[in-house]
């Protein structure tokens, strides 16, 4: 139970279809004596676990959180990609050490918010869907997780869209937290990146120079993991068009810029595959992939290579693919998997 009104109501929704609940909440980044957001959202869920009659449990996993999200979160960045915390949250707090930990006290199930589906088949196997409502469908993150997890999972809110979530909220007189929605990057505070390197990674903020696609010298950047490909904010490089960001070249700290004509890109290549069913699809015919979780899906095809890499071939260019981030693959509303972006090259061919 984060403190909003998704958790809120589907706590209710289990305890209606006959589960014994328990709520539990996780202190992830700073403690509520040091932050009034996470006191506040505290405060808001035992405000809910007292109005549902459950108990709650409140746990301090702040170090989990750093060490399993942080950390990567900050390598990846001196790596030059842009990472997706919450997808590694996904897997390593709350679908993987949370998980472990309430099956260790007994429980069944974990159960959440999320506006996604699940189906099982006459196999027992569970498939990812996405949610009815469109604009908060959150299959995306979930897309990086384990058949054995979905195996444990349920979410009440899959049939919901999220105004009828507050509707039924306000007809209950349950909490409904108008205005009050979780935050992507729950660490980042008012002062975004910048603010959040400067305190916990302030090597990373090391300026250096802006050159276009053939090195010319343009201007100065203000550090690397400031900036994402497509940018065109902040670059602050006058000519008659705008520059946008094309790559970051790490090894010698410079951000490569070039015109809206050069960001285009008909293939990607990613690692770490992650099957849902636990097993490939039939790769000979195409698939969507969503390069973002608001992006629009492309159609596709796709390549396994020998060493477990794959390509996505897009039948519509794609300007703005970053490594770190992940393809995730859609046949029609089911989710299949997804990979971790690693490449998307300028001429659309990887060297052997």
């Amino acid at each position: 139970m984060s403190g909003g009104v998704d958790s809120t109501v589907a706590a209710y929704l289990l305890r209606e279809q006959g589960y014994t609940v328990r709520g539990v909440h996780l202190l992830l980044w700073h403690g509520q004596d040091i932050n009034p957001v996470a006191a506040a959202a505290l405060e808001r869920v035992r405000l809910a676990a007292d109005q549902l009659g459950i108990p709650l449990e409140v746990l301090d996993w702040q170090q989990k959180f750093r060490a399993s999200v942080i950390e990567p979160y900050v390598r990846d960045l001196k790596a030059g990609l842009t990472p997706n915390p919450c997808i590694t949250c996904n897997r390593a707090i709350k679908w993987g050490a949370l998980l472990d930990y309430v099956q260790r006290q007994g429980a069944s199930w974990l159960a959440s918010g999320h506006y996604a589906r699940l189906k099982k088949d006459a196999r027992g196997l569970v498939s990812l869907w996405r949610g009815k409502d469109p604009a908060k469908d959150q299959s995306y993150f979930l897309s990086g997780l384990k058949q054995e997890v979905f195996q444990h999972m349920l979410f009440p809110l899959a049939e919901y869209t999220k105004q009828q979530t507050r509707q039924m909220a306000r007809s209950l007189d349950l909490p409904d937290f108008e205005g009050l929605e979780s935050q992507d990057l729950c660490f980042l505070g008012p002062g975004g990146q910048e603010a959040f390197l400067r305190d916990y990674a302030p090597e990373l903020l090391a300026p250096g120079v802006i050159v276009d696609s053939s090195g010319n010298h343009l201007g100065e950047h203000a550090g690397l993991p400031l900036y994402t490909i497509g940018q065109r904010k902040n670059i602050r490089v006058a000519a008659p068009r705008p520059y946008y960001v094309l790559a970051k070249d790490v090894v010698h700290n410079r951000l490569v810029v070039g015109f809206q004509d050069e960001l285009p890109r008909h293939k990607l290549l990613g690692t770490d595959i992650n099957w849902i069913s636990g097993t490939t699809p039939d790769l000979a015919r195409p698939y969507a992939v969503k390069i973002r979780s608001a992006a629009a899906p492309v159609i596709s095809s796709f390549q396994v290579l020998g060493n477990g890499d794959i390509i996505a071939q897009l039948q519509k260019p794609l300007r703005d693919i970053t490594a770190g981030q992940r393809m995730v693959i859609y046949d029609g509303d089911e989710c299949l998997g997804s990979a971790l972006i690693i490449d998307h090259p300028a001429n659309n061919n990887w060297e052997d």
